[in-house]
């Protein structure tokens, strides 16, 4: 009878420990990207740099001393949101194939269950 129990204590102390551990909570990043285009030869009378959404644009965030990435696209009005594990990534922000050099953090920085904004805005200058 002590040996059953002293084996059923085991087995359920056993079985307890084989669970995966709890992973971290997640953080969230969100933003906006915007498109301005600036100046132009047709565009004299422009006084400013009208922004515009930057519609479907993908935005990868690989996590330092990762290869790993994840990836989330631009809605209509150039919003995005990504929940991601907490550590520190670097931002790339594509359109099309093409990576785009934009103003804003190349780094961000998610802490479980906070929300960190990073807007970006990309500017065309033209002749």
């Amino acid at each position: 009878m002590l040996s059953r129990a002293l084996v059923a204590c085991l087995l359920f102390a056993s079985l307890c420990g084989c669970g995966a551990a709890a992973s971290p909570a997640a953080g969230t990043v969100t933003g906006h990207v915007q498109i301005r285009t600036c100046g132009g030869a047709y565009r004299p009378e422009q006084a400013g740099c009208p922004a515009r959404p930057m519609t479907g644009a993908a935005l990868s965030f690989q996590l330092i001393d990762s290869s790993s990435a994840s990836t989330t696209r631009t809605d209509s009005s150039g919003a995005y949101r990504i929940d991601l594990t907490p550590g520190t990534y670097i931002v790339q922000v594509m359109d099309g194939s093409a990576k785009r050099g934009l103003a804003g953090p190349r780094t961000v920085t998610v802490v479980a269950d906070k929300t960190v904004t990073a807007d970006f805005v990309y500017t065309i200058q033209l002749l």
